[in-house]
């Protein structure tokens, strides 16, 4: 009997093609819409803002003269022949003005951001005015030398660079600054290494780069537009299942054919069960349908198939239970508001929480809280995990939690279905 059931459900849904379309052809629709155009916000692409730093150099120093006076004055100092060489290998190694040009703001990395002009001292007035500059680094006399003296002898005043900004450049020229701002504390580190006699022969000053590729925290796959919205809007038009699910129920009983059933010597408990499952299946075929078309479209990889189809079913599992709690619901008011309702408001509000439509985990950390506990939220964060290369030890407990939903949402249903005498 329960096996009829659920071929009458499936056919319910492949003769209504308006459900089929809006179920089936919605989803790949708005995957689509919303992946191309939010593509490069997402992806960080062409669509981020691009960042040409045009930078002035003004060296008013020699910075050779300056090491060669910190060696001089090294070797007449009344130390041992091993710190006086430790003292001037390290000298010759740091080179601070040469490292933040040629290293740090001419590195590889940066050089398609930003462009470095040597200016001469007597040329600054002029560079001030020049409104095509984001930045301009001032290196003042004797500045290395100070510098050696800092790290190495523990003198107290500091080296100081001059750094002017141009006001009207100012993503462009607070990029500058925080690369200037890693220079500097990368020296003031060498330097309390210096002061602290931690620096020997063999040490030798750390190489200063700017990394210029975008990676994860945990390294692993980042997660693209397309993909991030093929998975939101699956685990989003799923939910619609049950809410279907429970008007055709409903339905049903307006038409009197629940009565006849109960007639036919059929346990109600029967008819829920056909309800339960016919809701797994058709949330599993319609999930695998969904994910397959578009994944085969847009050349979208599943890492691991069997992890996969286990967050499916335990998706599939949940809205089950929603199906008949709602189709109970509905019984026990004798009307199809419920169902209304959880398609009209319920469903947007759980992909809004569950990241649907953007990360909601961007707001705060208790909306991503808040989002892993709605069934969609929780299963869009196991399957952008396997997406990204998880196995499925690090899904476990989003696919426990689906289960334990499910299995609330039955409980709560028979609570919610009315008694025998009040099915009228």
């Amino acid at each position: 009997m329960i096996q009829s059931f659920i071929k009458k459900q499936f056919l319910l849904f492949i003769r209504n093609p308006h459900e089929l379309l809006v179920l089936l052809g919605m989803p790949f629709i708005l995957v689509t819409i919303l992946g191309f155009a939010l593509g490069n916000v997402m992806d960080g692409d062409d669509g981020a803002p691009k960042i040409h730093a045009k930078i002035a150099l003004v060296n008013e120093g020699n910075e050779q003269a300056d090491i060669q006076r910190f060696v001089h004055e090294v070797e007449s100092m009344k130390l041992s022949a091993n710190q006086k060489q430790m003292m001037v290998h390290t000298a010759k190694a740091m080179l601070p003005v040469t490292t933040l040009k040629n290293e740090v703001l001419g590195s590889k990395e940066l050089k398609k951001y930003i462009k470095v002009v040597t200016v001469q001292p007597s040329k600054l007035k002029k560079v001030r005015q020049d409104d095509s500059y984001a930045a301009i680094i001032k290196v003042p006399n004797g500045f290395t030398y100070s510098v050696l003296r800092n790290a190495l002898l523990g003198e107290q005043q500091p080296a100081k660079l001059s750094f002017y900004v141009n006001e009207g450049k100012e993503m462009t020229s607070e990029f500058v600054e925080d690369i200037v701002l890693e220079f500097q504390q990368r020296y003031s580190m060498f330097s309390a290494l210096g002061k602290s006699g931690f620096i020997n022969h063999s040490f030798t000053i750390p190489d200063i780069h700017v990394q210029g590729k975008v990676e994860t925290v945990t390294k692993k796959k980042p997660i693209h537009a397309i993909t991030y919205y093929m998975v939101g809007m699956s685990v989003m038009f799923v939910l619609y299942i049950a809410s279907n699910v429970g008007s055709y129920a409903f339905n049903e009983k307006q038409l009197h054919v629940f009565d006849r059933i109960l007639l036919a010597d059929v346990s109600k408990w029967s008819y829920m069960t056909g309800i339960f499952i016919s809701t797994v299946l058709l949330a599993f075929v319609q999930l695998n349908i969904l994910y397959g078309v578009t994944s085969s479209v847009y050349h979208i990889k599943w890492p691991a198939l069997f992890s996969f189809l286990i967050v499916t079913l335990a998706l599939s599992l949940a809205v089950g239970g929603l199906g008949v709690l709602l189709t109970a619901l509905n019984f026990r008011i004798n009307s199809e508001q419920v169902s209304r309702f959880f398609q009209s408001v319920l469903v947007t509000l759980f992909s809004l929480l569950g990241g649907s439509f953007f990360p909601s985990g961007q707001l705060s950390d208790f909306m991503n809280t808040l989002g892993n506990f709605t069934p969609n939220g929780s299963s869009m964060s196991a399957y952008l995990k396997l997406l990204q290369g998880y196995g499925l030890t690090e899904v476990t407990h989003s696919i426990l939690y689906l289960c334990l939903f499910s299995a609330a949402m039955v409980v709560a249903s028979v609570w919610a279905f009315p008694k025998r005498g009040n099915l009228s």
